[in-house]
């Protein structure tokens, strides 16, 4: 188990030397539907989860956090985007007894109905482009420490259809009561092909940590290395009332610098949770400047 984690640490580190980050690089990746983010608890937060991450949407955040899930996890997210577009994401995730967690994600992203036009500016036939993405995750955890993996296929539909394979892998060190960093590094795999244009994936190293103020109360921060942007940065907090021993209500605050060249109100984010018993319902508010504001809803279930 040593030299697996060896390997994985390994592979994140040279995947993170390979990366040119700088912004001359934005608009250079393709299935850009795979920052969208996954889970609205995340979002309230400023995206700042490679540490937190502890439920279903560690497929998505950081697959070593699944290693930690001791009950079955379901989690579903409905995205009100940008105009019509519409952002949906599911995943479920599995504890195999001494064996790890095994966990499975689709993402969805629509652009609802566009027409068609010719050379001439004349409309033709409608059609419904589309993103989507299906995970398939492993994670252990051997101590305090946790190892995953998520493996993709990506599909991109405008008129015809190009496809792409992926990997993620991830690890997640707990130090102390109060501490846990994690590392991540995201979409590395194979480049998209429409027609006779190839493009690589947004290919991510992600990189934070989490810190326990109180028992009900946590502060997280990451950094994001791409292959298509500056280093960005995200910060966030979750405040939990306990209301009785089956009820509690979560306040979450985060900021990340990835609009920040919208222009207008954004970066900030802000959440509310609410769990009674097995279920949690999470709301989080994200502006993204001049173009526009998103609301995520989130119904999560343990079983």
């Amino acid at each position: 188990m040593k030299k697996i984690i060896y390997i994985l640490t390994a592979l994140i580190m040279i995947a993170a030397e390979s990366f040119a980050v700088s912004s001359s690089n934005a608009g250079t990746s393709t299935a850009q539907f795979l920052k969208l983010g996954a889970g609205a608890r995340a979002s309230g937060m400023g995206e700042a989860f490679a540490g937190v991450a502890n439920d279903a949407t560690a497929i998505y955040w950081n697959p070593a956090g699944l290693g930690g899930i001791e009950r079955g996890s379901l989690s579903v997210m409905h995205a009100a985007w940008l105009d019509d577009i519409s952002y949906e994401w599911a995943a479920y995730a599995q504890p195999l007894g001494g064996f790890g967690v095994l966990g499975v994600g689709v993402q969805y992203l629509s652009y609802g109905t566009l027409t068609k036009l010719d050379s001439t500016g004349l409309e033709g036939d409608s059609f419904n482009p589309a993103d989507m993405a299906a995970s398939l995750a492993y994670a252990k955890k051997i101590g305090s420490f946790g190892v995953g993996i998520n493996l993709k296929y990506i599909s991109s539909k405008i008129v015809d259809t190009a496809t792409a394979y992926a990997a993620d892998i991830g690890i997640q060190q707990k130090l102390g009561d109060k501490l846990t960093l994690g590392l991540a590094a995201q979409n590395m795999g194979s480049k998209m092909k429409f027609i006779s244009e190839e493009d690589p994936l947004p290919m991510n190293i992600k990189f934070g940590g989490a810190y326990s103020i109180k028992k009900n109360w946590i502060a997280a921060l990451d950094a994001n290395s791409s292959n298509d942007n500056d280093i960005t940065y995200g910060a966030g907090t979750e405040y939990v009332w306990a209301l009785d021993d089956s009820m509690a209500v979560a306040g979450r605050l985060g900021y990340n610098t990835t609009a920040e060249d919208t222009g207008g109100f954004n970066g900030v984010s802000a959440g509310l949770g609410f769990t009674y018993k097995s279920y949690t319902i999470d709301y989080a508010y994200v502006p993204y400047g001049d173009l526009g504001n998103t609301q995520r809803t989130s119904l999560s279930v343990k079983f």
